[in-house]
């Protein structure tokens, strides 16, 4: 007996923890992976993120995820709150993020997970309030716009997951986010891309310089500056790939659930802009979203691609439901109006969310010649059933209205809004009538509701988001 209680003891000691790891790219465009059509080589024939590609061989890719914003703050808060940005209304450089605005990680302890998080994103610390609920967590390597650390970060990382192994309680959550790609766009040895380039540019321009002289970059130019950005791509996809490394080393790889996502994108002149945070383009609102279950749940579903059209509001409730949350709100909710995607990586269901929203409410922290440009104000939100996106820009006056129909036109080069008129033939013809009626009411206050959506405030909706856009073909 005393025997078999020691061996259980040993048996119990040596038990892999159950972890789940988040692993967030700060600016990382989803067409800057391989596995999202990326088929570009660097210097000699280096590939731009093997590493990320094999993660999505071993796991699943959202095809069609979107950040709730095009910039941090909002972003992060919407993954970390299960709310919209217009609800949890932090939408401010350098604002300090309540409590009540940041409840996922706290959650998380109160489920019995250890925590552990790193950043290396100046405006998203401790101090900030993003350290909140995290037994460890390592702000030391956000260090501004210059200089990449991901490994450095990433080496931290692993570092509190061993200190808290040794008494995981219901698990190990390990959170990493990394600055890079970032503008200032960093060129990396022996990863390099583009073509030669003869141009003006050298790559150490301060972004409002590019921002001022923007009419007269040329494609030259927009090359080597998209260069420079897929080199950092391949840089953090490195360290990823090590920390991959240091996972299976540990034995915890194959059991582990792994989110690897991004809190926007960059536009790189895709549409006259160097940046994000002013506009809900493609570029800055598609970003990538990789989940790879643990090797006991992948089953034929490893290496699938999910081609539903999926918000990062839902990352919240798909991790709480894999932890063994249970509902603590009336409407069976985890984290506010978070959804699990759970069932959909698990056996293939269809995502239950019709409208997913996009609201950017950006205002510049130093006043400047190019501060009105550089201003955000806009409502978007993607019908996933049909793939029409409508957008109203709100910085202009009055508001200017754009319908882009994404399953023809991803790179939206073709606005719908401008150019279907009534009566035309065309797969969104009818939305783009419904579209226009729609901005005229907002312009004249008429309020239309959300029936799909009764939690959308008014003003989402009187910027003409959501179901009311299809009331003409009901």
């Amino acid at each position: 007996m005393a025997l078999l209680l020691a061996l259980c003891a040993a048996g119990c000691g040596s038990r892999k923890p159950r972890i789940v790891v988040w692993i967030e790219v700060d600016t990382l465009r989803a067409d800057a992976l391989g596995c999202y059509g990326n088929h570009a080589t660097g210097e000699n024939g280096v590939l731009p993120t093997p590493n990320l590609d094999a993660l999505a061989a071993d796991g699943q890719r959202f095809e069609h995820a979107y950040s709730t914003a095009p910039w941090t703050i909002p972003s992060l808060v919407s993954q970390l709150s299960g709310e919209w940005p217009w609800e949890h209304g932090v939408r401010r450089l350098l604002e300090i993020a309540p409590a009540e605005s940041v409840p996922l990680v706290p959650r998380m302890r109160e489920l019995g997970w250890r925590t552990a998080g790193v950043t290396t994103n100046f405006i998203a610390t401790s101090k900030q309030g993003f350290g909140r609920g995290f037994e460890r967590f390592d702000d030391s390597l956000a260090q501004g716009h210059e200089g990449s650390h991901s490994p450095e970060a990433l080496a931290k990382l692993l570092g509190f997951g061993d200190e808290l192994a040794g008494d995981p309680g219901k698990g190990l959550f390990l959170f990493g986010w990394l600055f890079e790609p970032h503008y200032r766009y960093e060129e990396h040895a022996g990863l390099r891309f583009g073509p030669e380039y003869h141009g003006s540019l050298k790559g150490d321009e301060e972004l409002n310089d590019l921002l001022a002289r923007r009419e007269q970059l040329t494609a030259e130019d927009a090359l080597f500056l998209r260069g420079r950005y897929q080199s950092e791509v391949a840089y953090v996809d490195r360290a990823i790939g090590e920390f991959v490394a240091e996972l299976k080393r540990r034995g915890w790889y194959d059991e582990a659930l792994i989110v690897f996502t991004a809190d926007h994108g960059e536009e790189i002149l895709d549409h006259g802009w160097i940046g994000h945070s002013v506009t809900l383009h493609e570029e800055l609102v598609h970003v990538p979203w990789i989940v790879k279950l643990p090797a006991s749940e992948a089953a034929a579903r490893k290496g699938k691609s999910v081609e539903d059209v999926v918000s990062l509001i839902d990352l919240p409730a798909t991790l709480l439901d894999w932890m063994g949350a249970q509902p603590r709100s009336p409407n069976g909710g985890l984290l506010g109006h978070s959804r699990s995607l759970l069932p959909v990586l698990r056996t293939g269901e269809r995502s239950a969310r019709r409208w997913v929203y996009l609201h950017t409410d950006f205002e510049p922290v130093l006043d400047s010649a190019l501060a009105p440009e550089k201003r955000g104000n806009a409502w978007g939100v993607i019908d996933a059933q049909t793939a029409l996106k409508w957008v109203v820009d709100h910085k202009h006056s009055p508001p200017r209205g754009s319908l882009y129909d994404l399953a023809h036109d991803p790179l939206e080069k073709n606005d719908l809004f401008e150019r279907l008129g009534p009566g035309r033939e065309a797969p969104a013809a009818a939305l783009a009538r419904t579209a226009r009626a729609s901005a005229r009411g907002a312009r004249a206050g008429r309020r239309r509701c959300c029936p799909e959506e009764p939690w959308i405030a008014p003003p989402a909706d009187l910027d003409g988001a959501g179901p009311a856009l299809l009331q003409e073909r009901r």
